[in-house]
């Protein structure tokens, strides 16, 4: 069994990845912080008090509370990770196969699933067996996620909470077994799953729903949304053969997976390549377009609420900023920078007839302008013409096709994300 060591060491250059600072610069603080975490750890005290929440969407939210919970639960997840050597992909690796996959001309059926709570229905007790039986870390490492069990157990939280990385981590364990045993089903070609939402693709020729089968491998807590057949949750749906030719009916179907919308159509593409690929289109999905147009009226609304200084109208023009354009944010606990933003997180999209950024510019120039609109009374009262125009010169169409892109720092970010809701 591999193990990132308990030492004063190896902590200090986990604390220095947290503040995202060299160890060398503050060796000294980082070594008594380190020393502070290795004796909560031996008291089993790391996690006590240590768990902060607040509501989001309707679910509530945890982080830690201090840099020793943080630091241990990186540690927990180095040393899982080191042994269960579970993999996992990233959203722009899915889609990109899917498309790869969904490109293709052969007949076959498409299947979206998801799993009803998915992080306060693990249960616990079955996952720390799970860790034991396939002897994933040491008793020291087992004995550290014990004991934020304990305080997990006395705080009443279900499953795991949402937000800590070590429970993003701890739930792909739970749910490996699960991942081989559709994969290993002989008629599936494809197969994908991104925390909870499930996208699988079977070869046409096998009539047979999967359903039951992707039931029968998830354990007894967790459970699938049920869908109707126009959501594809339920007996999936099928595509054709693609035909050469456009056919004289164009035949569509849609999927919605991990914020696109793809539209899926019964002929090949007009630009080929050495291979013929079917027709694909891909767009923001409607619900993201829903979370991105409530941002922009949350950001007006927050505002219409402030005291209107200087300060809350330059916040308001980051809000904006951040919405219609491109911008970098740190990975947690590490240097690493990831793009992000309406062109970085979208940027598979292909369809133009009836584009998603027509739309967001559409509201935000009816927002502006258009006295139809509901929030514009309370907008005109509180912005200027003037500040109304300089606003109006914002467009996510532009952010996405010319990569505009800005710099925030982390606390700026914070600020603009807190007004979003």
């Amino acid at each position: 069994m591999i193990e990132s060591p308990y030492t004063v060491r190896n902590l200090v250059g986990f604390i220095a990845r947290h503040h995202q600072t060299k160890a060398a610069d503050h060796k000294a603080e980082y070594e008594a912080v380190a020393r502070e975490i290795l004796a909560k750890i031996e008291n089993n005290t790391i996690f006590k008090g240590a768990l902060d929440d607040f509501e989001l969407n309707r679910k509530t939210v945890y982080t830690y509370g201090s840099v020793c919970a943080a630091v241990a639960s990186k540690l927990i997840i180095r040393n899982l990770k080191l042994n269960a050597r579970v993999k996992t992909l990233g959203r722009s690796e899915i889609v990109s196969s899917l498309l790869s996959s969904l490109s293709d001309g052969v007949p076959y059926k498409v299947y979206r699933y998801d799993i009803v709570s998915f992080y306060e229905s693990i249960n616990r007790d079955k996952l720390l067996s799970l860790i034991r039986r396939k002897s994933l870390c040491s008793s020291k490492t087992l004995q550290l996620i014990e004991s934020l069990f304990k305080v997990l157990n006395d705080k009443r939280v279900q499953g795991l909470p949402r937000g800590l990385d070590l429970s993003a981590y701890l739930s792909e364990i739970y749910l490996a077994d699960f991942d081989e045993s559709v994969k290993r089903l002989s008629h599936v070609s494809f197969y994908a799953r991104f925390v909870d939402d499930i996208v699988v693709i079977t070869n046409h020729i096998v009539d047979e729903d999967i359903t039951s089968d992707i039931k029968s491998f998830l354990s007894d807590e967790l459970t699938l949304h049920e869908g109707d057949e126009s959501s594809y949750k339920r007996g999936g749906f099928v595509i054709g053969a693609a035909e050469l030719a456009e056919p004289r009916v164009l035949v569509s179907r849609k999927i919605d997976y991990l914020g696109y919308e793809f539209k899926i159509f019964n002929c090949y593409s007009e630009n080929q390549d050495f291979r013929p690929k079917r027709r694909i289109e891909v767009d923001i999905s409607i619900h993201k377009v829903a979370k991105i147009k409530s941002r922009i009226a949350n950001s007006f609304l927050t505002y219409c609420l402030s005291r209107k200084t200087a300060s809350d109208f330059n916040l308001l023009v980051r809000r904006i900023k951040a919405l219609t354009g491109n911008y970098e944010i740190h990975s947690s606990g590490t240097n690493v920078k990831i793009k992000t933003g309406i062109f970085y997180s979208y940027h598979f999209k292909t369809d133009l007839e009836r584009c998603s950024l027509y739309l967001l510019d559409a509201m935000l120039k009816r927002l502006l302008f258009s006295k139809t609109h509901p929030l514009n009374s309370r907008i005109v009262k509180a912005l200027s013409l003037t500040k109304r125009r300089a606003l109006s010169k914002f467009s996510f169409y532009n952010g996405f096709y010319n990569k505009i892109y800005y710099s925030f720092s982390y606390q700026e970010l914070k600020k603009i994300r807190k007004g979003w809701g």
